[in-house]
């Protein structure tokens, strides 16, 4: 009960200073986070209802990675498995965002890859506007005209990835990446979007980060919402000395949940925050992941081609998938030190 009355009192909090003056800065906005709470409300109503049916748990959020394809090419992707770029087709993902929301679903996470390279992306995205999508993009290809069209479609949030500074920014993913990820922030500013920024938290540069009068400083860029999210060694080249040790973890940890409290932007940590769930949300039991060939995953981390949403009904994978897991666990070799939950 304490753990809940916290976090009800923080979401409270971060809403008031968060996202209500983002709400309340024009009537267009207003009016777009009514119609779409009002929509929510009744898919959230039809989850419910559905999940104290069924034998197996809904999912509250889908992970769709678009593409493997990417105009950057960062060290130690975990999207780069593959020999060749895929994609998911146009037909699958519309049937995905279909299925999903007949199961009450409405939370969607896209990414890569990067998502904008999928054609007609947002286009597609505006038709189902009684949905939810984080947009996971690394921000290159978040120009003025692009934001322009994103002010009109609220039900999308840009969170631009990064590595904190320049440094380390440039460093993994390629010289002059940060000041287009800058400029993407401007765009997004300019334009009063809801939009957040994503870090990849390194043993390189998680001591850099917990300098607070550069985090003041640098970081927010004048997101409403933010993400460290701790380096998961993974994809072609993992590399296990990125990862942070115990210690490291620890203090991070610390450091973070004393900024969760005085920032104003709504801030997440993974996986500390899973921590609050006693376990990790992976396995159909809080998310589901589809990769850009139509597997559906437990996690993106923990590759499977035993189900594929092309030509099997999305319910029927989920169930499968699901009982799958009750009966195994996954087979990554263990680390002491490692970030994912499942590991330790």
């Amino acid at each position: 009960m304490h753990i809940s009355h916290e976090r009800f009192r923080y979401n409270l909090r971060i809403f008031r200073k968060a996202f209500l003056p983002w709400v309340l800065s024009s009537p267009i906005h207003i009016w777009m986070t009514w119609g779409f709470y009002r929509k929510v409300k009744k898919k959230y109503k039809l989850n419910i209802h559905l999940q104290n049916r069924l034998d197996y748990p809904i999912p509250h959020s889908f992970v769709l990675s678009l593409t493997s394809d990417c105009n950057l090419s960062c060290d130690h992707c975990y999207a780069r498995v593959y020999k060749e770029p895929k994609m998911l087709p146009q037909n699958v993902l519309e049937g995905v965002l279909e299925q999903a929301g007949s199961l009450g679903c409405f939370f969607f996470v896209l990414t890569g890859g990067e998502p904008m390279l999928y054609p007609n992306l947002l286009d597609i995205l505006r038709r189902y506007n009684n949905s939810l999508f984080i947009l996971i993009t690394n921000g290159t290809m978040v120009s003025g005209d692009v934001a322009k069209k994103l002010a009109r479609l609220s039900l999308i949030i840009p969170v631009i990835s990064l590595e904190a500074g320049l440094e380390d920014t440039d460093k993994r993913r390629g010289t002059g990446v940060y000041n287009k990820v800058i400029y993407a922030f401007d765009n997004l500013q300019r334009n009063k979007i809801l939009y957040g920024f994503s870090i990849t938290v390194t043993a390189e540069n998680a001591e850099q980060l917990q300098k607070e009068e550069i985090f003041d400083e640098k970081y927010p860029y004048g997101a409403r919402l933010g993400c460290f999210i701790e380096y998961i060694p993974t994809g072609k080249t993992p590399n296990a000395d990125l990862c942070l040790s115990s210690a490291e973890r620890d203090s991070f940890r610390q450091w973070f949940l004393k900024l969760k409290e005085r920032s104003n932007t709504y801030l997440i940590h993974f996986p500390g925050d899973e921590e609050l769930m006693d376990n990790c949300r992976e396995a159909g039991k809080g998310f589901i992941h589809i990769n850009p060939e139509g597997y559906i995953e437990s996690c993106a981390l923990l590759p499977s081609s035993n189900y594929n949403i092309i030509g099997t009904p999305l319910a029927i994978c989920l169930r499968n998938l699901y009982m799958d897991t009750q009966k195994c666990s996954h087979g990554y070799e263990a680390l002491g030190n490692h970030p994912c939950m499942s590991h330790r």
